[in-house]
């Protein structure tokens, strides 16, 4: 079978969530500042749904490993869409951080599913190519789903209903795929601690990117509105970080290769820190200029969480890769909790432009620690270390979907029998 084919029901059904996610990733925050609440209240609410999130990624493989894919996809989906019509029912703090805690949970087990499905449909030989195929699909759905406001007012509760659509649309092409279910997700993960010891720059790395880019991702259109763009405008704002990503991340991914990743790392954190720095401390300016300032930094910010992957994957032997990527997402989800509460209580307390001083507040944290790593370690030679390969911050099932870790199994286990 065509391995596009193989997966495509699934992509599809990726297509409709992270289109309803982005819209509604949006939507919360704006409603809520249009209802009088503050800048760390909307951090509370976006907190919510890492902590779910961060949850899901324990709980949902063993739903998935007990009933199946399909099955555990349509439970997912169908509670998520129950719960985005909840939100209609009162812009209440408790309600919303509650019903966006449970959205976390579910929307981890649904990327888990996909990841672990694409994972188990498609060979390596073309793993990486159905990989940078659902990656453009991710990431333009995620994109696309607020530019609904660039039309519509926030105001009503037809957007409830469009999102709860769209998660409800995405069943069809699941539940009407021929065949039985895939592979289920290992669940397999490192010590924390063991991880740190081998890698330390990775952990810390993972919590300083979900520091950074859960606040810009959640609190991207807060900035826009408070800085007097029309709503159209500051959706705009948002839709370029994710339309940034798709530009910068391949080109980084290639520089990492032919240099220290290190050095690459901090070139796109000092570059976050410039970039964040120009946002927040120039004068007002065209919205062109916004969209394109945050396009550029979105393409830095997104593009470093898979350079952490590889460096670490350098310092770990074949059998090791799976479980290692899976405890960094781990810790890239503490960050995305922590990160939209510490993001808008410095909004709070600095105005609109405390969200970029927060940033570069991380990223020179990031900087000087790599910097002190550079110290300690030298790094491993070019010729000695697999290619990059790019990986979301989707799942702990992504780190399944890695070429390098199934290249490098069998070419473990051909050394051995020899």
């Amino acid at each position: 079978m065509n391995p596009y084919t193989a997966v495509g029901s699934i992509i599809t059904g990726v297509v409709f969530l992270q289109g309803g996610m982005g819209l509604l990733s949006v939507l919360l925050p704006l409603r809520m500042q249009e209802a009088g609440f503050s800048t760390t209240e909307i951090g509370i609410m976006a907190a919510g749904f890492a902590s779910g999130f961060f949850l899901g990624c324990f709980y949902a493989p063993r739903l998935i490993q007990r009933i199946g894919h399909i099955r555990a996809f349509a439970c997912f989906a169908t509670v998520l869409s129950t719960l985005t019509l909840a939100l209609a029912i009162d812009t209440d703090l408790a309600l919303w951080t509650s019903a966006r805690l449970l959205s976390g949970v579910c929307f981890a087990g649904l990327l888990t599913i996909s990841d672990s499905w694409i994972s188990g449909e498609t060979k390596p030989s073309v793993r990486g190519r159905v990989m940078s195929v659902y990656m453009i699909f991710y990431k333009s759905a995620q994109a696309l789903g607020p530019l609904v406001f660039t039309f519509s007012a926030i105001s009503g509760n037809w957007h409830f209903m469009l999102v709860s659509a769209l998660f409800s649309l995405s069943l069809l092409p699941v539940a009407s795929r021929q065949g039985g279910n895939p592979t289920p997700p290992i669940k397999e993960t490192m010590n924390i601690r063991k991880v740190y010891r081998t890698t330390p720059l990775a952990v810390v790395g993972c919590m300083c990117l979900g520091m950074t880019n859960s606040p810009m991702n959640n609190l991207m259109a807060i900035y826009g509105v408070e800085i007097g763009l029309k709503v159209s405008g500051a959706v705009m704002l948002s839709a370029a970080l994710q339309i940034g990503a798709l530009a910068l991340q391949w080109p980084m991914g290639w520089a990492s290769d032919k240099r220290d990743r290190r050095k690459v790392m901090i070139f796109g954190m000092l570059m976050m820190a410039l970039f964040s720095a120009i946002i927040a401390f120039m004068p007002t300016m065209p919205l062109w200029a916004y969209v394109i300032l945050v396009g550029i930094l979105g393409g830095f910010a997104m593009s470093i969480y898979p350079i952490l992957l590889a460096h670490a994957g350098d310092y770990v032997s074949p059998k090791q890769m799976v479980p290692l990527c899976a405890t960094l997402m781990l810790a890239f989800s503490v960050g995305m909790a922590i990160g939209p509460i510490t993001g808008s209580f410095a909004m709070d307390v600095l105005g609109p432009q405390g969200l970029f001083i927060h940033t570069i507040f991380f990223c020179m944290v990031f900087v000087f620690f790599a910097l002190y790593r550079m110290r300690k370690r030298e790094a491993r030679p070019t010729d000695e270390r697999p290619a990059f390969v790019n990986m979301p911050a989707s799942s702990t099932a992504i780190s399944q979907l890695n070429p390098r870790a199934k290249a490098a199994k069998k070419i473990t286990k051909r050394r051995e029998n020899d």
